[in-house]
């Protein structure tokens, strides 16, 4: 008798994270059947789900630092080192499931673990790390932060990072997630890193020399960024109406160009309505709730790149 087990598995922090949560989960509902756990800490918003498990966490953390620490800490909150057949899929609460498809991730788990691409490049990611001095454009500081901080050497300056928005792991994870959460607690108390998870995700994949590993297909994590293109100055005070358009995906099945499993609209643009591409899904989703059933999940690879 089979023992697989597949689990969607969300981490929040603070009563500001519900509504976003909210709505991706109504999203992954109607396109997806599968077990769905939350992990929330310091919430008192009601979250509409039913499985939520509810951690303590230090008061020396403030809310984005607790929800890295438990992001990166999944693995163990959830015993999947005792739990033989079990494979998670860590989601942000900034992702969007648009296709039934979105189900057949758990079979693209790949290695250790499965992360997606990025939609830029470690160059130009750096100083969204790292405070250095540079405004704008590419520099070379992540990397050299890196080896200051770890002594792990990052080879190649304009890598391919990997997102940590959407990943895939199992028992064979344990070694690698505990890096990655030992390497992140040890940055919140070094004023020259920011309070991300990316950066030392980076760490973890180079000491582990899993950076050739295959990273899962761009439809899994099709990032969507409303501030494409503009400058720092320019995102201050926009309004949805004036946020890039991203065309490059489409919603409808009959479009010959890419269709997305997943959306990760970063960058605060769940629920900006006045936005195309939030206005886009969010039709998509009275459509499908309209038509009374969830679809089917079906493995098949059409959509992918």
């Amino acid at each position: 008798m089979s023992t697989a087990r597949n689990l969607f598995a969300y981490v929040i922090v603070g009563d500001s994270q519900v509504p976003r949560l909210n709505e991706s989960l109504q999203f992954l509902k109607t396109f997806v059947r599968c077990e769905v756990v939350v992990v929330a800490a310091r919430c008192n918003t009601p979250i509409e789900h039913d499985q939520i498990i509810r951690p303590h966490v230090d008061t020396r953390f403030d809310d984005h630092q607790a929800s890295i620490l438990l992001k990166t800490n999944l693995h163990r909150m959830l015993g999947v080192q005792d739990t033989p057949g079990l494979t998670g899929c860590y989601l942000d609460s900034d992702i969007i499931a648009v296709d039934p498809e979105a189900g057949n991730i758990f079979s693209r788990k790949n290695g250790p673990v499965t992360f997606a691409a990025d939609h830029t490049r470690l160059a130009r990611f750096s100083r969204f790390a790292v405070r250095c001095p540079c405004s704008a454009g590419e520099c070379d500081h992540l990397r050299q932060g890196i080896q200051e901080k770890f002594g792990i050497d990052v080879a190649e300056p304009d890598w391919q990072h990997w997102n940590g928005g959407v990943y895939l792991f199992d028992s064979e994870s344990m070694d690698f997630l505990d890096t990655w959460h030992d390497l992140t607690c040890r940055i919140f108390e070094d004023s020259y890193w920011k309070t991300r998870d990316q950066g030392t995700l980076v760490a973890t994949v180079w000491k582990h020399e899993l950076e050739l590993q295959p990273t899962l297909a761009r439809n899994f994590n099709y990032i969507v960024d409303p501030f494409q293109g503009l400058s720092d100055s320019e995102r201050m005070g926009i309004q949805p109406g004036s946020f890039h358009i991203n065309t490059s995906y489409s919603l409808d099945g009959e479009s010959s160009i890419s269709r997305p499993c997943f959306l990760h609209m970063i960058n605060g643009a769940i629920g900006a309505s006045g936005w195309k591409n939030w206005d886009d899904v969010a039709s998509l989703l009275v459509r499908m709730k309209a038509c009374g059933t969830a679809p089917q999940n079906v493995d098949h690879d059409s959509h992918g790149e």
